[in-house]
């Protein structure tokens, strides 16, 4: 047995050819002697002979890892760089593995000191070389510093800093401009470091200080941190806060226990080119006045948001790729801005964007697809422009919203959505506030006096954001989605202004409740498979220049008691140009209508009407161009111009005015040039970032002549 542990350091020794013959014995021998005595004999080795050890089978192997709470134990706690894995939060509780957080000690130390293993010219020779060894400079009283400074002004790339028990006051800002190790020596909380420190150099270690701000700054360090795996955190990952900067560039963060990133009080990094992934609360938080860039980062499979923004944050967000969440992609709460731009944010569990509770961001230019609940989410008092986004293939609605909380969703392509293009509501529905799945976020404890931060804040007006009164969707395109392209429950005012809601599953537009007058003007409403607008029952709409053609149902079908329609083209429907249904009041002025198969207006029951000055066109069919009931007295004819065909051959034209809707003189935001535009450059840009996933052989992009 003696001969055995003696043998043992020598193994790596014998040559290879007889390492399989020393397996054999060794493994006998192994196996005829109790567990428990090889572990005491094994205890005494050293991290060296351990590694050796568990290399000759696969035996040995599994006896190593039997010692994790002995000898595995010893070496952690032993290790005068290597802290208590828990500490200093719960450094009671016992690690899973003893062995693994060793092992992270040991790489994380190796990695930094095989940095200082580079060649140096000898003085004699440049032609030999010679090995640098790192140097220890020890500081406080009684050692060869005073300061930290003065032992930087000597310090040699990752030389290590001894920072000795006491409070080290720096009277200036310190540039680190070579990579060095600065180590409080002693029990956390016995070295005290106040200064701002403003680190040039690519990497720097700190360990075992307490930061505190000094006098003439608020800024404790300006976090450069490249290439960086950082993972495993009993809180965040990374930590900003009283205006923390720097740049946070090509790191792996992951598996922490609270954010990936936490950005707060004032601070405004660089956040470019990291993945987050993988964490148990969000990937990035921005709050308390946080600001900074968030540019170019894949962040995916968080457990709650990929980007959180709330109490004030203000963060500019472009270029991510946010994915496969287990809730929002990017969620905006309590007083949130921020400019949201250019980002990939696909299949996440709940809405890909979540705006709510005085949420305020500029959403712009976004792709925002293939989601498992609603594409866009505004929920109760959200806001905020939503401009220029392609909103499509999620399996909810492309875009859910409050009209009580108005906001503006303008210039967006939305399409091929599972249920509505665009829904308004104005009232909490049967699930609760949350629709879809969607539910409560982060709950950040140290932020509940976010009330004492509103004096902080800036009071700047925002320009990429201009004021409206009422809930506004303008100059989208609504086509391909599976239910209606606009559906509306609200009991706030609506304008709907200059979309293209095409093709859509059910009907173009769909009122199912309307209080306050619902104003929809200038849209080109087409070839949808239902009617092309149907007002229910007790609801305020206004119709206006208008263009309805082609639709599988009636053009318009209302029973609504204050319904308007006037100056619009309701042409080749295949249902009833108008269909006005019992109980329903009704003014029709000046509109063009014309059914292929059925009537140009067909009242039925008891409707109320006003019937003005149109032109109704008659129909291919023997079918008349209007119908009523007899003595129906409120259905008030007056001024109307009927044509019927002559002959087979005969053909009318929309002119004088132009087929409608007439977009050169509407109140529009952005000019139709413009938009044009836009959609091509977004055309081309989301074509070559989609791959797969088209329900049909066409284009997802419809444009309409």
């Amino acid at each position: 047995m003696c001969g055995h542990c003696c043998s043992m350091p020598l193994l790596d020794q014998i040559p290879a050819r007889m390492i399989p013959c020393l397996d054999y014995k060794v493994t006998m021998e192994a196996g005829s002697l109790p567990l428990e005595l090889w572990r005491m004999i094994l205890a005494y080795l050293h991290l060296p002979d351990l590694g050796r050890c568990s290399l000759v089978c696969r035996a040995w192997y599994e006896l190593i890892l039997s010692l994790d709470s002995t000898r595995w134990r010893q070496l952690c706690l032993g290790c005068t760089e290597c802290r208590h894995p828990n500490w200093p939060n719960q450094p009671d509780v016992e690690p899973e593995s003893w062995r693994e957080a060793f092992k992270q000690h040991y790489l994380a130390s190796k990695t930094w000191t095989k940095n200082a293993l580079d060649l140096e010219s000898s003085v004699c020779f440049s032609l030999f070389r010679r090995r640098r060894e790192r140097r220890t400079l020890s500081v406080g009283p009684g050692h060869e510093f005073d300061s930290l400074s003065s032992a930087l002004a000597l310090a040699s790339l990752y030389d290590r800093i001894m920072l000795f028990p006491g409070v080290y006051e720096e009277q200036g800002e310190i540039i680190l401009k070579v990579p060095v190790e600065i180590v409080g020596h002693g029990k956390l909380g016995e070295v005290a470091l106040l200064a701002s420190i403003d680190q040039h150099c690519s990497t720097t270690r700190l360990c075992n200080l307490v930061f505190m701000p000094a006098w003439f700054s608020p800024i404790m360090y300006k976090i450069v941190m490249l290439r960086n795996d950082i993972y495993r955190c009993r809180a965040s990952g990374i930590f900003l806060r009283l205006e923390g900067g720097g740049l946070i560039a090509g790191n792996n963060i992951y598996h922490n226990a609270e954010a990936g990133v936490d950005i707060r009080k004032k601070s405004n990094p660089l956040i470019l080119c990291n993945q987050i992934h993988h964490g148990l609360r969000s990937g990035i938080v921005v709050l308390g006045n946080g600001k900074g860039i968030i540019r170019n980062n894949q962040i995916f499979s968080n457990k709650e948001a990929g980007i959180y923004i709330l109490y004030h944050g203000n963060p500019i967000v472009s270029g991510n790729h946010i994915y496969k969440g287990r809730a929002a992609g990017i969620a905006v709460n309590e007083n949130g801005k921020g400019l949201i731009t250019e980002n990939v944010i696909r299949e996440n569990q709940w809405g890909g964007v979540d705006i709510r509770r005085g949420g305020i961001p500029v959403l712009r230019s976004n792709l925002i697809c293939f989601g498992y609940s609603d594409g866009v989410v505004v929920g109760d008092e959200g806001k905020g422009l939503i401009e220029g986004n392609t909103i499509y293939a999620n399996k909810g609605c492309g875009v859910w919203m409050m009209s009580s909380s108005l906001p503006h969703v303008t210039s967006n392509h939305v399409s091929y959505n599972g249920l509505y293009g665009v829904a308004v509501f104005s009232q909490k529905d049967g699930s609760g506030e949350f629709p879809g799945g969607h539910g409560v976020q982060e709950n950040f404890s140290e932020d509940r006096d976010a009330i004492l931060w509103e004096t902080e804040l800036e009071k700047e007006d925002d320009p990429l954001r201009r004021p409206i009164t009422t809930a506004l969707v303008e100059s989208n395109s609504i086509n391909h989605n599976g239910a209606s392209g606009l559906y509306v429950q609200s009991s706030e005012a609506l304008h709907v202004l200059t979309n293209v809601i095409h093709a859509n599953g059910d009907r173009g537009i769909t009122v199912a409740q309307s209080s306050q007058p619902t104003r929809v003007a200038n849209n080109s409403i087409s070839c949808n498979r239902q009617s092309g607008v149907k007002v229910e029952a007790q609801c305020k709409v206004e119709l206006r220049g208008n263009g309805i053609y082609d639709n599988r149902g009636h053009g318009i079908i209302t029973r609504g008691d204050s319904t308007v329609v006037i100056e619009n083209d309701i042409i080749g429907n295949r249902g009833s140009g108008l269909q006005l249904l019992p109980r329903s009041d009704t003014k029709v002025i000046k509109n063009r209508i014309h059914s292929f198969r059925a009537y140009g207006i067909a009242v039925r029951g008891r409707a109320k009407a006003l019937v003005q000055e149109n032109i109704i066109f008659q129909g291919k069919t023997n079918k008349t161009i209007f119908q009523q009931i007899s003595n129906n007295r409120e259905c008030v004819m007056q001024n109307n111009k009927f044509l019927v065909f002559k002959k087979k051959s005969d053909t009318w034209r929309l002119v004088n005015p132009p087929a409608r809707p007439h977009l050169e003189n509407s109140l529009r935001g952005p000019s139709a040039a413009h938009n044009g535009q836009k959609v091509t450059a977004m055309a081309t840009r989301i074509t070559a970032r989609v791959e797969g996933g088209y329900h049909s052989n066409r284009s997802i992009f419809c444009t309409i002549l």
